[in-house]
């Protein structure tokens, strides 16, 4: 019951305007629309209605979070030499902060910054609406937790982890904190991995996580695992206070239409402005009778 409230509340502080009731995550920000893992992605994600943007969280040298997808700086940033192949955790803030992280995307986005967790909490603090996902890639949560306490943020944060069993310890952090994992790979596996955990009632997570291969693109697109095993999964995490959410590899309105009718309200998206478009055209469309 808790979780079931947890899940209303989110949905609440996202607002009304979210068209149909569906929500998403921004993989990256929106890796599609925007250079990934900076502050103008997470702007724009946090500007459509419905998205929360997923931020991926590395530490350097000196212990400062910051915000970046890979290992290494060499593909999103202008990091030069010697840096291009060292880890992050090798490389101090203050030469960190002088990559461009938006320029390799995009002219436009020139002078963007590898940004610093801290900023990114100053920017939802107060602002209840702008959830994020923090999908921790190499960070400590001690020093983590203190943040998220600090800025007061425990309501806005949702911990993401490739393991169930790392995410019960997320799940363990703090009253009332939220957790996702993924399940990918062959439907068989999903499902056999997913029978697992409803066996177990999901254990420390609030938000479990799809990938849906495409099967058939004619007449329409057809999802594997199959809409029989997607609606009643949808039930099933709903009854136990945990919320289904995929990642459709393609999709059209009429796509997403089948698949909010079969109870999914949660996505994930590499291009969150486009696929906000796509679920207002899937809203607009005649339901399931």
């Amino acid at each position: 019951m808790a979780l079931c409230m947890m899940a209303a509340l989110m949905a609440l502080q996202l607002g009304a305007d979210a068209p149909g009731g569906v929500y998403f995550q921004a993989h990256r920000g929106g890796v599609d629309e925007v250079p990934e893992n900076t502050l103008a992605a997470f702007e724009h994600a946090w500007s459509i209605p419905g998205a929360v943007p997923e931020m991926d969280l590395v530490t350097t040298r000196d212990g400062v979070i910051v915000c970046m997808h890979d290992d290494t700086p060499e593909r999103t940033t202008d990091a030069p030499v010697p840096w291009t192949g060292k880890r992050l955790k090798e490389a101090p803030l203050e030469e960190v902060r002088k990559w461009d992280a938006g320029k390799k995307f995009s002219a436009a986005y020139a002078g963007a910054k590898v940004p610093l967790l801290d900023e990114v909490f100053a920017a939802m603090k107060g602002r209840p609406e702008r959830q994020a996902y923090l999908d921790l890639k190499d960070v400590d949560l001690k020093a983590l937790c203190a943040k998220i306490h600090e800025h007061g943020l425990e309501r806005q944060i949702i911990f993401v982890h490739g393991s169930p069993k790392y995410c019960e310890k997320l799940h363990a952090l703090y009253d009332g904190a939220r957790t996702m994992t993924w399940l990918s790979g062959k439907p068989d596996a999903v499902k056999a991995r997913y029978k697992a955990l409803a066996a177990a009632r999901f254990p420390g997570l609030t938000q479990l996580q799809f990938h849906l291969a495409v099967r058939a693109t004619e007449p329409e697109i057809a999802y594997e695992p199959d809409d029989a095993f997607l609606a009643e999964a949808a039930r099933t995490m709903r009854e136990a206070g945990v919320e289904l959410q995929v990642r459709p590899f393609a999709f059209t309105p009429a796509s997403l239409r089948r698949l909010i009718d079969l109870g999914v309200h949660w996505y994930v998206t590499d291009a969150p402005k486009a696929f906000s478009e796509s679920v207002a055209a899937a809203v607009a469309l005649p339901g399931k009778p």
